[in-house]
């Protein structure tokens, strides 16, 4: 039993701690679509970005903090057959050290998102998409202090199951 105790106190709340020591958010923000050009394949498109937030929740001093992220975007073709393409997206930035109870914002990369169909009148050859809608389907952040990982945040849960950081 004491055994159990000093496996606990110095293996799994030293765990736990460190998991809370950082929170990681990100909010979206999609600006208004363009105006649509005309032809025969109609595409409107507009900008995706995110704003990753980082809370301190540990007195411990940080050296300086790295954001590493990926956006996984599903990229759609009018008039084409096969599947979509994923890409990742990558970046990274450096952020000051943070005080207890201080936060700080990281940018990421700005995405353009097209959204398209075939004009009137206009069908794709040998039956491909008709319409079309590119989006992020997936955002992955890791934050590090110096080369050990202090905190993580995925959004959907489960892209990790279908997906690898690479």
């Amino acid at each position: 039993m004491k055994r159990m105790a000093l496996v606990l106190a110095l293996v799994v709340i030293p765990m736990l701690a460190q998991a809370s020591d950082y929170e990681v958010t990100m909010d979206q923000k999609k600006d208004a679509p363009s105006e649509p050009n005309s032809g025969p394949r109609v595409k409107t498109s507009r900008k995706w970005s995110g704003t990753v937030k980082i809370n301190c929740h540990t007195p411990k001093t940080s050296s300086e903090l790295e954001v590493r992220y990926i956006i996984f975007v599903k990229w759609e073709h009018i008039g084409q057959k096969g599947p979509d393409t994923i890409e990742q997206v990558k970046g990274n930035s450096k952020v000051t050290a943070l005080k207890l109870g201080s936060s700080t914002t990281v940018p990421t990369s700005e995405i353009t998102l097209n959204q398209g169909h075939m004009g009137p009148g206009w069908r794709p050859r040998e039956g491909g998409a008709t319409f079309t809608q590119d989006g992020v389907v997936g955002v992955w952040i890791k934050l590090f202090d110096g080369t050990t990982q202090v905190a993580e945040y995925v959004d959907p849960t489960n892209l990790p199951e279908k997906n690898k950081w690479e």
